[in-house]
């Protein structure tokens, strides 16, 4: 059996309400796992986070989820790897998503 990894995901104050509240949020994954799968655990545990993601559906405003990684982990997705160490930290932060209409950055 494979063993697991412990990936700690950081949840800024705006995102808090989602996650119960919480600051962090440490999973057990497998570890064969990447940064999707770990994504797709946040999902089931937390359904409310997909209504900030960024996708195909036309954007109503209000803001968005981003996923950040260390230098550490962006330098094992580029070599082909999973992303993820044992200990490792993915950092979840938000970005404003303008309402339709209205140009970012746009005053009025």
């Amino acid at each position: 059996m494979a063993r697991a990894l412990d990936v700690t995901v950081v949840v800024p104050p705006p995102l808090r309400s989602l996650f119960e509240g919480r600051r962090e949020i440490t999973l057990g994954v497998p570890s064969t796992s990447g940064v999707g799968d770990v994504v797709e655990v946040l999902l089931s545990l937390y359904p409310r986070l997909g209504q900030h993601l960024a996708g195909d559906r036309r954007p109503t405003g209000g803001f968005y989820v981003h996923l950040a990684l260390t230098a550490h982990a962006l330098e094992e997705l580029a070599a082909g790897g999973t992303g993820l160490s044992s200990g490792g930290r993915l950092l979840l932060f938000v970005l404003s998503r303008p309402a339709p209409g209205r140009q970012a950055g746009a005053s009025g």
